[in-house]
């Protein structure tokens, strides 16, 4: 049996899982060990995962579970009493995995604490870990990589332990992962440390290093070819994960020349309309997609909707899979023509009417479109992922508030240029 069982939560970024394995297969071959991959409804990876071999389980979440319940989920599959969980992919050094098992079943270890404690038992409970000083959570150091291949420098002193990238753990303790699923994205392994610490010590081992697993930068087409494509997508908030996994998604599966246009509207908030307003009038290209930060296209998604719009269609949407859809318009993603946005805008540079700030103004869209008797097109062969408006459900209470005086705005507005329309959001 394996003496470590290797934990990856995989989100998607076909690069940056692809290094993450290179330096799984690169560990030394001694401790023995198996990789447990659980696949977080990535928009990407099917392929690359579907073709590994060997000491590899692969386990895919069909809805996006998280770091903390995807852990939870590989450490059911795992075979060995250690685990090591990664974090966003990151890069274990070669010689990682030895120092983080000593550290736990060596000396110092909660074995060896146990031996000479007065009254030992095989698990004793939370108050007796600190008595015993034994280590519950061996922490991997940040060892930043080196200049090409798989090589890492020497960890700079001074890092927290709760900025790790990969820590180990026993499976006996793996219910502790619980109590962390409250973490902030990002945060997880920092929690899990922070719970384990209940249990006993978390140290520091300075001989195991992981590194983050960001991929460099590379043209995906030939430079200065012209884009076909441009998608907006406004977000209150560049850096968060959904936007990353967005932007993931449309790079691994938009195989024509595209570029994105991002338009983080967040300082202050300004709703949907104005971001996708400046968006669109930034477009270039002959064909735009307007997508939400919280959406994330599949594989074959473009084509069948550039196919609607040159068929004639004034905007085009996808299907919506795994989640709730509307057929007459689904407008967290369209698609339109720059003939479209020409001819069939608000008011010059704007498309969306702008008297509509956060709610509404598809459905202003769809009624100016029906009149036109060129209502959207549903391409059924088309298909997305949609965490179905996660902006508009913050949890800030601030943000809350003003987005709900904006809709009930943007509802009166709507009336006063509908009346004869019936309003049922």
């Amino acid at each position: 049996m394996a003496a470590v069982s290797v934990i990856v939560h995989l989100e998607g970024g076909r690069e940056r899982t692809r290094r993450c394995l290179e330096a799984l297969a690169a560990l030394a071959d001694e401790p023995a060990f198996e990789a447990v991959l659980v696949d977080d409804a990535s928009p990407d990876l099917g392929e690359l995962l579907g073709g590994l071999s060997g000491d590899v389980k692969v386990l895919r979440n069909e809805r996006r579970e998280g770091f903390v319940a995807s852990a939870l989920r590989g450490a059911d599959a795992a075979e060995s009493d250690v685990l090591v969980l990664l974090d966003d992919a990151a890069l274990l050094a070669p010689d990682a995995l030895s120092p983080l098992i000593e550290t736990l079943t060596g000396a110092g270890g909660r074995e060896a604490a146990l031996a000479t404690d007065p009254a030992p038992s095989p698990l004793p409970d939370t108050a007796s870990y600190p008595r015993c000083a034994a280590a519950a959570c061996a922490v991997a150091v940040d060892g930043p990589k080196t200049q090409g291949g798989l090589g890492f420098s020497a960890h700079q002193p001074g890092t927290h332990p709760t900025a790790t990238h990969a820590l180990a753990l026993r499976r006996a303790d793996a219910d502790s992962l619980r109590d962390a699923a409250g973490a902030a994205p990002g945060f997880e392994l920092a929690a899990i440390c922070t719970e384990l610490a209940r249990r006993g010590r978390v140290v520091t081992v300075p001989t195991a290093l992981a590194a983050p697993a960001t991929a460099a930068a590379a043209a995906r087409r030939a430079p200065g070819e012209p884009a076909e494509l441009t998608v907006v997508v406004p977000t209150l908030d560049a850096t968060a994960s959904r936007v990353r996994a967005c932007l993931a998604a449309i790079a691994a599966n938009t195989p024509a020349p595209h570029q994105v246009v991002v338009v983080d509207n967040g300082s202050p908030p300004q709703g949907f309309t104005a971001p996708v307003n400046a968006g669109l009038r930034a477009v270039d290209s002959p064909y735009a997609v307007v997508m939400n930060d919280d959406v994330e296209p599949l594989e074959g998604w473009w084509e069948p909707l550039r196919a609607a719009l040159d068929e004639g269609a004034a905007v085009a949407f996808p299907q919506t899979v795994e989640g709730a859809m509307r057929d007459d318009f689904a407008a967290w993603c369209f698609a339109l023509s720059a003939r479209t946005i020409a001819e069939m805008s608000h008011a010059p540079g704007e498309f969306l009417d702008p008297a509509l700030r956060v709610w509404f103004q598809d459905t202003d869209l769809l009624v100016r479109l029906r009149a036109l008797g060129r209502p959207p097109k549903l391409v059924r062969d088309s298909h997305i992922r949609h965490a179905l408006s996660a902006t508009v459900r913050a949890e800030d209470p601030a943000l809350r508030a003003w987005i709900d005086r904006t809709i009930a705005a943007d509802r009166a507005a709507f009336q006063r240029k509908h009346p004869t329309v019936a309003v049922t959001a």
